[in-house]
């Protein structure tokens, strides 16, 4: 091994152990309880060698945010692929109640960092992040937003006719998790309701499945249709 191949496995360990320290302490203290100092002593090195790899506090937690937002997303994928196998609204219900539990999953370690990019857009606090890793976390974002917008559209059992309407259904999904989530915060941010969080969240995505679902008659006439124009399989036994 080179001198210059050496010395990039070097940064990429230092990298991901003062990512894996200052994960550690977040988790504990919370982001916004956490100063740098901290995380240099959990890393066991100085805040100066921090600054030669990332910009800034809210930089590390952006890198880790990036790296939450991938393996939900990967998660989304894998939930996606068998929610398409889905032959009734139930079995849909299921597939979406287990996307709100990933979600949840994903935004309680991470939801600081959304709510201090929020802040930041308000105008309310400057933020130092890398470009490329906000650039990153974009891409990826939108890419869970793009599979459940093209599993809406594709789905017989809902009842966006296009892709702008499978998108707004997408929103109405995104913004209710992202409010259920601020009710049964447990971090000092929410955990503002009484209901017991898994009954709840099922309950909400019937509730909301039942305004965004296809009708009956929809799904017979999507059937009808895909009878004329394909040969019938398994999937299409839905009713």
């Amino acid at each position: 091994m080179g001198i210059k191949e050496r010395k990039a496995r070097e940064k990429s360990q230092r990298t991901n152990d003062i990512l894996e320290a200052a994960r550690q302490i977040f988790e504990r203290k919370g982001f916004l309880n956490t100063p740098l100092q901290d995380v240099a002593k959990e890393a066991e090195i100085s805040v100066g060698l921090i600054y030669r790899y990332f910009l800034s506090k809210e930089d590390i937690f952006a890198s880790l945010a990036l790296k939450g937002a991938e393996q939900y997303d990967k998660r989304l994928e894998t939930l996606i692929k068998k929610a398409k196998s889905a032959k009734n609204r139930s079995q849909v219900t299921d597939s979406l109640v287990e996307v709100a539990e990933s979600f949840f999953a994903f935004y309680g370690l991470y939801g600081e960092y959304f709510d201090m990019l929020l802040y930041s857009y308000k105008g309310m606090k400057e933020v130092q992040i890398q470009a490329t890793t906000l650039t990153r976390l974009m891409s990826v974002t939108l890419s869970s937003l793009d599979r459940l917008k093209t599993f809406v559209q594709d789905s017989p059992f809902f009842k966006a006719k296009d892709e702008d309407e499978a998108l707004r259904t997408v929103f109405l999904l995104w913004g209710l998790l992202l409010g259920c989530h601020k009710l049964f915060d447990s971090s000092g941010r929410g955990h503002l309701f009484a209901f017991q969080k898994d009954t709840f969240i099922r309950q909400i995505i019937e509730q909301i499945f039942s305004g965004v679902a296809a009708s009956t008659s929809d799904l017979k006439d999507s059937a009808h249709f895909r009878s004329k124009t394909s040969k019938p399989t398994a999937s299409q036994d839905f009713l």
